[in-house]
């Protein structure tokens, strides 16, 4: 590791400090698994709902562009 990562790593960092703060939460709280797991959940649906609707959308501008080559070919005939 070189300097930049030892600095990043240092005691003094705000997001090292944030994370040792998060570790010691997750230590001190029983249900706090139960908590990620719900959290979890909730991203992984999100994410899958992300993904149908990107893939609809995509498929929609599919068909319009066919419809649209479809339309073309008719008016040059």
């Amino acid at each position: 590791m070189g300097p930049a990562e030892y600095r990043f790593l240092s005691g003094q960092n705000p997001y090292v400090l944030f994370l040792i703060l998060i570790l010691l939460i997750m230590g001190t709280e029983k249900e706090l698994e139960s908590y990620f797991e719900s959290a979890r959940d909730f991203i992984l649906g999100t994410k899958r709902s992300v993904e149908n609707i990107r893939a609809g959308i995509e498929g929609m501008q599919t068909n319009m562009l066919s419809f649209g080559t479809q339309l073309l070919d008719l008016q040059k005939k």
